[in-house]
């Protein structure tokens, strides 16, 4: 997809006594789970690009005008026209080349009229949204939020963790879960003013179309058919327990054989929902076994920063379930001694090492010279709906229900 050359762009700054009355604003959402009966979420608000922490962000125009709100201001952008986005300590700050243009607390202006791109030092990333999106500025870098409905959400991140070949009925159980984990994670995002995330913390959401340049590469998709259909078929259903209450719904890549519960996978506090299940669905899935080495001395300053001596490191698995999964870890350096849950252990792995090492919560680990071998089974928590397990049953002429009642064998489908 080409970028508009900046020097083409022209702006028009309008200063108006009439405010747009009966907006595209989605209304906001409550924060909590709602309880047993009460009215489920029409929409949601998604906090975009978190990862990315944008300082900086540019807009630009469609193929129509685009109105940015800046508190009590409108800001309209001619068809193609761009502005820049950034903070002035607790405002944001419209600008068009050099010049400032406007500050406010906060900018809101309807998703669908322009295009979101954010630039860093090796990535570039450009999204279009739907719904409402709003600008401001959080303790550290910009924040933006998008309002919209539930169901649209739902299409997104079907369309972003599904490739559009998926069989339809795969996509539609998991149009279910994602719709059931939604409902009840309202406000896990509170504190930052917004429902739910849209990295893997929470939801894998990009939006109606993203393109991103990494290392060179471009990469990009588009709110898929397949998508759309899984939500529009599955409208309104979710994953009930049998008092009622929504199901604390889950989903992986692969389970590698069993799925476990959230409080083995997330650590003490977390509550399950159900027992895991054994699945020999996915056992021809590319992650169904993995092997991965990591160097001894890397991994000992990943989670034991302070030694003296991180090469003569020895680490071994000191728990497990009954199920196989790994509940605890000992590493140890002459008389030092360190135990970690397996929670813990993969979070540090993952933010000093990267994600790709410890794919899941059952494996060995095994000494070889300077190195670390890890034998494991399955990629991801491992908890709820097997992604892989569930193509497979779809392609086997399964339906939907029927893969959800195998891997949430307490939950109905309702409404």
């Amino acid at each position: 997809m080409a970028f508009r050359t900046p020097g083409l762009a022209v702006l028009w700054l309008v200063i108006s006594p009439f405010w747009m009355i009966g907006s595209s604003a989605v209304p906001a959402v409550g924060v909590g789970s709602p309880p047993k009966g009460a009215p489920l979420p029409i929409a949601l608000r998604v906090g975009v690009l978190t990862l990315f922490q944008p300082q900086e962000v540019m807009l630009t125009a469609g193929a129509f005008p685009a109105t940015l709100h800046l508190d009590a201001k409108p800001v309209v952008l001619v068809p193609g026209g761009f502005c820049r986005v950034t903070k002035d300590a607790d405002r944001v700050a419209v600008w068009y080349g050099a010049q400032r243009l406007a500050t406010a607390m906060r900018l809101t202006v309807p998703a669908e009229s322009v295009t979101v791109e954010v630039v860093g030092r090796r990535t570039r990333l450009r999204r279009q949204f739907r719904g409402l999106l709003t600008v401001t500025v959080g303790k550290k870098h910009l924040q933006l939020v998008v309002e919209q409905p539930l169901e649209a959400v739902v299409a997104a991140v079907v369309s972003a963790e599904l490739a559009p070949e998926t069989p339809l009925e795969a996509a539609k159980a998991l149009a279910v879960v994602v719709r059931s984990y939604l409902a009840s994670h309202l406000g896990r995002h509170a504190s930052q003013g917004f429902d739910v995330c849209d990295s893997t913390h929470c939801q894998l959401f990009y939006g109606e179309w993203w393109t991103k340049w990494e290392a060179g590469q471009e990469t990009q998709g588009v709110l898929s058919r397949l998508g759309k259909q899984a939500a529009a078929e599955t409208h309104g259903e979710f994953l009930r327990e049998a008092d009622g209450k929504l199901t604390e719904a889950y989903f992986t890549a692969c389970c590698g054989g069993q799925t476990t519960t959230p409080a083995v996978a997330f650590g003490a506090g977390q509550t399950a929902s159900s027992a895991g299940v054994s699945c020999q669905w996915c056992r021809n899935g590319r992650f169904y076994t993995w092997t991965r080495r990591v160097n001894r001395q890397a991994l000992a300053k990943a989670i034991l920063p302070a030694l003296a001596s991180p090469e003569d490191m020895h680490m071994r698995v000191a728990e497990r379930n009954s199920e196989g999964f790994v509940t605890s870890l000992v590493a140890q350096v002459g008389s030092q001694r360190l135990t970690l849950p397996n929670y813990q252990f993969r979070r540090l792995v993952g933010q000093q090492l990267g994600w790709n090492l410890v794919l899941s919560n059952r494996y060995d680990i095994e000494p070889q010279g300077d190195w670390f071998v890890l034998h494991g089974r399955g990629f991801g928590h491992q908890v709820g709906l097997c992604l892989a397990g569930a193509i497979a049953q779809a392609r086997a002429g399964r339906q939907y229900r029927d893969i959800l009642r195998y891997y949430f064998p307490k939950a109905d489908v309702g409404f």
